[in-house]
């Protein structure tokens, strides 16, 4: 198994790194992908898992901690893609959830995450909220001219951005959000989808599935999620490790 989207220098995995690498084995994770939400903490984020083999990282500003005072640039990025460790740029996107006061320099952010994949052609990691149509238009704008590599994290998305998705070979990765009992609707949008673009993913420490509520998620914990897509694919659960973790491995190695 593969969790393709976690946090391990949040606080809450850093106070039980050990535990969380050995339940991490014993569960048999062969990789994890954490994820950097904030360019001030990538070295040391970085020094937290550089001893492990399986272990990656991404290289990224998230929305969320995006304000008008931010400077940001491609080289920034690239200089600090320079790395085996670093398979991914991201978290990045627009979440206009809690608010839109610093629109633009999410824009501006967002954007200057897409040239740099483009230039050094690592993935983009997108995180979306409330802002699905304006994602759409801005990657479009880009692949009127470029190649675009791209995952949609934490897929919770319409229909219509499913399908824009899947047009155009970006990947979807699925969180314990599908093992919510509220989760009927995001159910039905991806039960149909094709496996070929699936990623899985717990967004740790945040979203732990069923039957796991209400406790602090880990890598580990991707053993539900899998499960759970197994039974909405109607195929085992060696199989949907087995076709996640080669779409991992296409996305993030080829």
């Amino acid at each position: 198994m593969i969790d393709s989207h976690c946090h391990l220098n949040f606080q809450s995995l850093k106070n039980n790194f050990n535990q969380l690498i050995s339940n991490s084995k014993k569960n048999n994770l062969t990789s994890i992908l954490t994820i950097n939400t904030d360019p001030k903490e990538f070295n040391d984020h970085l020094n937290l898992i550089k001893k492990y083999k399986s272990i990656y990282i991404s290289y990224g500003l998230h929305p969320e901690n995006v304000n008008n005072h931010t400077f940001f640039t491609k080289d920034n990025i690239l200089l600090n893609c320079d790395n085996p460790k670093v398979i991914a740029i991201g978290e990045t996107g627009l979440d206009f959830y809690h608010s839109i006061k610093f629109k633009k320099k999410q824009y501006d952010v967002f954007e200057t995450h897409i040239q740099a994949s483009i230039e050094n052609q690592l993935p983009i990691i997108i995180h979306q909220r409330d802002s699905e149509n304006e994602i759409i238009e801005v990657l479009k704008s880009y692949q009127k001219k470029h190649y675009l590599s791209v995952v949609f994290h934490c897929f919770t998305g319409s229909k219509k951005l499913l399908n824009f998705c899947l047009d155009n070979n970006f990947y979807i990765s699925l969180s314990g959000i599908i093992t919510f009992k509220n989760a009927k609707e995001l159910r039905e949008i991806i039960k149909d989808v094709s496996l070929d673009y699936l990623l899985i993913e717990t967004d740790s420490p945040f979203l732990s599935p069923e039957p796991m509520r209400g406790k602090k998620n880990e890598p580990s914990f991707i053993k539900y999620t899998a499960n759970k897509l197994a039974q909405l694919k109607e195929i085992n659960f060696e199989e949907i490790n087995k076709i996640t973790t080669n779409n991992f491995n296409s996305l993030f190695f080829n």
